[in-house]
């Protein structure tokens, strides 16, 4: 048993182990976004039930930031359900 993760078994048997204990994260979501509005004010809408986000409700990468979005771009974004944030990562081309 390896005491310092409280795992037994051989290597593969710990690496199953492992994710299924941390590979699989119900709490955040990757979902693609549309700009409604650009920087400083961004609005987003996400994902297929049409959720309207502002910058109360959004976090930006500085890669999305500086890459300059328009009305119409798609954007990467990670949604954390604990937090109810939603972080725009960048630019989908």
């Amino acid at each position: 048993m390896d005491k310092r993760i409280g795992l037994e078994g051989s290597s593969a048997s710990k690496f199953v182990q492992l994710i299924r204990q941390h590979g699989h994260n119900k709490d955040v979501t990757i979902e693609l976004g549309e700009v409604l509005a650009p920087m400083p004010n961004l609005k987003l809408r996400v994902g297929t039930d049409e959720i309207d986000l502002d910058m109360d409700d959004l976090i930006v990468s500085q890669t999305a930031a500086n890459g300059g979005l328009s009305v119409g771009d798609r954007v990467i974004i990670i949604g954390d359900d604990d937090s109810q944030l939603y972080f725009v990562i960048d630019k989908a081309v």
